[in-house]
């Protein structure tokens, strides 16, 4: 239900014809850390739309995938997510919500989740990223997630 109702908002949002649209894919690595358990290091794989809304601020929506690669818990989370950034310059201060689902053990608890980052563009084609991203899960296992990311996207 709440990929379902994320997808649909995503799509209107991508639908729109007000805004330019442009694309990027990147890739992440994610250090989380379950407040009620053991951390582990994960790969992410990202890919979005930014929809500029104007030349200070930009919204979007994204997909990303994971995998452990590193660490003593064994799942990967998958997060559907809306953002909106602001640029102050030489970087921009972004914000996201969505949904997280986790593969673990055969099971795929949900949840949601909050980020808040910073964005430099190191070329008209590739940012760098880092951001703090919280998952609360509706699992006992994993009540609640902390993700520190770094990422590199490339825009096409």
């Amino acid at each position: 239900m709440k990929r379902q109702l994320f997808a649909g908002v995503a799509a209107a949002l991508i639908g729109s014809g007000a805004a330019a649209q442009e694309f990027y894919a990147g890739a992440a690595l994610d250090y989380m850390y379950p407040h009620s358990g053991d951390s582990q290091t994960a790969a992410a794989f990202i890919g979005g739309v930014t929809l500029s809304a104007a030349p200070t601020y930009r919204f979007g929506a994204e997909l990303e995938f994971g995998t452990r690669i590193a660490g003593d818990n064994d799942y990967d989370p998958q997060r559907y997510r809306l953002w909106g950034a602001y640029n102050l310059g030489e970087v921009a201060v972004r914000v996201a919500g969505g949904v997280t689902q986790y593969s673990f053990d055969g099971e795929d608890p949900e949840g949601y989740n909050l980020g808040v980052g910073v964005e430099r563009d190191f070329s008209p084609r590739v940012t760098v990223r880092g951001e703090f991203i919280r998952d609360f899960m509706e699992d006992s296992f994993s009540a609640a997630v902390t993700t520190t990311r770094v990422a590199v996207l490339y825009k096409f």
